[in-house]
């Protein structure tokens, strides 16, 4: 690849033509793949439509139900990654196993309790059936890892210890947690979620950087909907912060506490998606790196396709 190839395809507008140009007149499977992600964002939109006019009030607390939706169709896209390509190559197991607890802790409180949930009434049902979807097309992802595409797995790059931390998060939200379900058990599950959420993407982006920076166009898509997703999160609760501090009038430790978990989840979601656009700066699938004093991979040399 010439040096003027390479300007090339770092222009985003020839990236786009070349999507269009690849369901228009690519091959029939690379073809199949881009209809499919083209009709999945139609499909998420359009269910969002419905929901926003029919069943939410309107106001600021449908973004956590928006973000639910953004998540379910992250870990559809996941999943059609694999099952189109019939490989599991840069897909971290260890983060689909830490979002399985997550969406368990966190159904076990929303789907009893109401205190975490939209105030509208698609926090009665539409909230829960995002995250129950996501459940069962993660069990899915993780059967193509371990099972239909286990050759494929790259479990020689999934190495982050992230297990050794389990424990002592659920221990710190058997003590540290809100209190909006008013129920100690209730409130303690629903924080555990919290606190493994914040960690839950570390796998990848872990995987990622000991790949030196190779990024899949879905692989892409997951981190970038899941940080969409963590990011209305973050706004949701960061709009309702005065409401969560006390009536009075002390310390708002449940505001702090919400705010900074969804900010580090934002943040560590947001720190991939610096460094994939800076790796696809090169302008090839594959960019060979080092790690820098900050801990992330920074393209060095680029590879020839």
């Amino acid at each position: 690849m010439t040096q003027k190839d390479l300007t090339k395809t770092r222009s985003p507008v020839l990236r786009i033509i070349e999507f269009i140009d690849e369901i228009v007149a690519g091959s029939s499977s690379k073809r199949r793949e881009n209809v499919t992600i083209v009709f999945s964002y139609i499909c998420m939109l359009a269910c969002i439509g419905v929901l926003w006019h029919a069943y939410s009030d309107r106001d600021f607390s449908f973004l956590i139900t928006l973000a639910g939706g953004a998540q379910t169709l992250a870990f559809f896209l996941l999943m059609h990654k694999m099952k189109s390509r019939k490989s599991a190559a840069g897909i971290s197991s260890k983060s689909l196993q830490m979002y399985v607890l997550v969406l368990l802790f966190r159904l076990n409180s929303t789907l009893v309790k109401n205190g975490y949930l939209p105030v509208d009434s698609t926090g009665d049902w539409a909230y829960q059936a995002c995250d129950i979807t996501s459940l069962m097309l993660v069990f899915q992802a993780l059967f193509y890892v371990h099972k239909r595409y286990k050759n494929t797995y790259q479990d020689q790059h999934d190495t982050l210890p992230i297990w050794n931390v389990v424990l002592p998060l659920m221990l710190l939200a058997a003590v540290l947690h809100g209190d909006l379900n008013h129920n100690w058990y209730f409130d303690t599950v629903w924080t555990t979620s919290m606190y493994l959420d914040t960690i839950a993407m570390l796998p990848q982006l872990w995987m990622l950087v000991q790949k030196g920076g190779a990024v899949e166009a879905l692989t892409s898509h997951y981190v970038a909907l899941i940080f969409f997703s963590r990011f209305l999160q973050f706004s949701f609760w960061y709009t309702g912060f005065p409401e969560l501090a006390p009536e009075d009038g002390g310390f708002n430790k449940m505001g702090w506490l919400l705010c900074g978990c969804h900010g580090l989840q934002m943040a560590f979601s947001g720190d991939f998606m610096y460094h994939y656009f800076h790796w696809s700066a090169c302008g090839v699938k594959t960019c060979q790196g080092q790690l820098p004093a900050g801990g992330m991979v920074l393209p060095a040399v680029a590879t020839e396709v």
